[in-house]
């Protein structure tokens, strides 16, 4: 049967595949291209732009809060722009033209489809060119076994932890996401414990982390030595020095991470004494007036300052381990792809997200861009994207201490305390730590994991698809 052309008879020199399913592109994807109003030049197939908007009419999340939101934003893919006001003039654009290529084909050698199609009228309602079928979804499986994602510890792994801990961190599910990094940190503690058994003999991938990168290279180095004798070879033409197969594993995860990007927050998951929570407890009763002033040494009766008082009893260190923000996510997974910018802000210098950066290298970019698209399309509902998404977060406002060399940073989302899910404001993560303290004193241990969030999970799931 005769269909409208897919070609538009374009020429060759230009790709016009839809960047979100690979299909062609037709004439009129590029004669009408979509209204962004940023400018950016992205543009996808009709197909494509009708499954976003009736994914946007249909497709709805129950809120913390009970009320019903749209999970689908109608926002470009690229930008994120609001393209909402012209999508439907856009689409109808499209069909107009289709329907002229379909007016000189006779009925007969036309799909039921395309019948539709060459009768349509631009006062009619759009016409869903999906059919409510499933897109057959092109590319590989995801990978059995991602060592980028290991944080260096591959060599201490066996092939199934290998495979399940690869499982769960590209499941979508944030829950999962911190089981795998809880099993991670696990493995680590067993490296520096020296309990370990190396139970691969691939080098260390790139860390989430300084810490986990830093362990495993000691412990390699501890295991099996370093040496370069018998890793060099000579290039092809034997003109140009050669290289060592380390340089060569260098050289292949630098491209690796240009292809196939990490997000900028990945799961981490740490151990840390109660002790790290001191100076916040004195700071907490000193501003609640629990705090003794004759304790200050200061003997002039007068009430000292919470400054003075933490100065005196802990010395000139007298800033908490750890402070935290408030922030709000936007519920795009290119937020998992960009870090916090945190600075102080007010008469009173409070803490504030005051900006966000992404990757700069162009190539890398693209890679996100391209990782981002893939879940446009997708027509299957997991059920993780049912239950609630929680949009309050908490940051990391600053960190020091024992927190700060296990690998948290500055902009890290606090997802799990003690295994549990945190739901909160920063007022209640720093009570709830507080409390830790008081309760545990000094030689208690919290579990704290970081980054295992929707948008994270999810990026890592789009991202295990690219190969």
């Amino acid at each position: 049967m005769a269909t409208a052309d897919t070609s538009g008879g374009a020429a060759e020199e230009e790709d016009s595949s839809c960047p979100i399913c690979l299909n062609d592109m037709c004439k009129s994807d590029t004669l009408h291209p979509i209204q962004c109003p940023t400018k950016c030049n992205f543009n996808f197939c009709i197909e494509c732009l009708c499954h976003l908007l009736s994914s946007s009419k249909d497709d709805y999340e129950m809120a913390s809060d009970g009320n019903r939101h749209v999970k689908v934003h109608l926002n470009c893919p690229n930008c994120r722009a609001d393209i909402s006001k012209t999508i439907e003039d856009t689409i109808r654009l499209r069909q107009t033209a289709l329907a002229e290529e379909l007016s000189t084909v006779p009925d007969s050698e036309l799909s039921a489809k395309d019948l539709q199609l060459k009768h349509w009228k631009q006062e009619d309602e759009i016409l869903d060119l999906t059919d409510g079928k499933k897109k057959k979804k092109k590319g590989p499986e995801p990978m059995l076994i991602d060592k980028s994602l290991f944080g260096g510890l591959e060599f201490a792994m066996t092939v199934e932890e290998q495979k399940y801990v690869t499982k769960l961190m590209s499941s979508g599910y944030p829950n999962e996401l911190c089981q795998g990094a809880q099993i991670l940190a696990g493995i680590a503690d067993n490296i520096r414990n020296g309990r370990a058994v190396a139970a691969a003999a691939a080098p260390a991938t790139t860390a989430p982390n300084r810490a986990a990168a830093e362990t495993a290279r000691a412990t390699a180095a501890l295991q099996s030595g370093y040496s370069n004798a018998g890793l060099s070879s000579r290039s092809r033409d034997g003109d140009m020095p050669g290289v060592t197969n380390f340089q060569r594993e260098m050289e292949q995860q630098k491209r690796e991470k240009l292809r196939r990007p990490l997000p900028a927050r990945m799961p981490l998951s740490v151990s840390l004494s109660t002790g790290e929570f001191e100076k916040m407890a004195l700071q907490y009763r000193q501003k609640s007036g629990l705090v003794d002033p004759s304790m200050s040494g200061e003997g002039n009766g007068k009430k000292p300052g919470w400054k003075s008082f933490l100065k005196g009893m802990l010395g000139s260190a007298g800033t908490a381990s750890m402070t935290f923000v408030d922030d709000e996510w936007d519920g795009s997974v290119a937020d998992a792809f960009a870090r916090a910018q945190i600075g102080r802000t007010g008469k009173d210098n409070r803490q504030t997200v005051k900006g966000r950066f992404g990757p700069q290298n162009p190539a890398e970019k693209a890679s996100v861009q391209r990782i981002i698209a893939m879940g446009l399309h997708e027509d299957d509902t997991r059920d993780s994207l049912t239950r609630p998404i929680r949009f309050q977060r908490v940051l990391i406002g600053s960190v020091g201490g024992q927190a700060g060399k296990v690998g948290i940073k500055k902009g890290d989302v606090v997802t799990h305390i003690n295994g549990e899910e945190f739901v909160g404001d920063a007022a209640a993560l720093h009570a709830l730590l507080v409390e830790a303290y008081e309760q545990q004193g000094r030689d208690g241990v919290i579990m704290i994991v970081v980054n295992a969030e929707d948008c994270t999970a999810e990026a890592l799931r789009l991202r295990a698809r690219v190969h």
